[in-house]
């Protein structure tokens, strides 16, 4: 079963973000292995993001390329997850 993970984030407005993004794109990370959904929302001025990944492994070995970004850019992240998923369901 996938995993759904809220990260705790501090200090990432919606231009760190997008910035934090296309580095991830520059090193093939944008679209992880293992990541099956990304949604970032809230307030412009602190953005939170939660994750769905295959697995907490797919996560770990994704962490470990992200969260050196997230350094450079100011940003403190801190993974929690929630649990596994129950059932997921895709629009049209």
């Amino acid at each position: 079963m996938a995993i759904v993970v809220k990260f705790e984030v501090t200090g990432m407005e919606a231009t760190q973000y997008d910035s934090i993004m296309s580095e991830l794109e520059s090193i093939g990370q944008s679209a992880p292995d293992g990541r099956k959904y990304h949604f970032s929302y809230g307030d412009k001025t602190r953005l939170q993001v939660i994750d769905v990944f295959e697995s907490p492994a797919k996560l770990e070995a994704f962490g470990a390329k992200l969260m050196p970004i997230l350094q450079k850019h100011g940003v403190q992240a801190k993974p929690e997850v929630l649990g596994e998923t129950h059932n997921i369901v895709v629009g049209r």
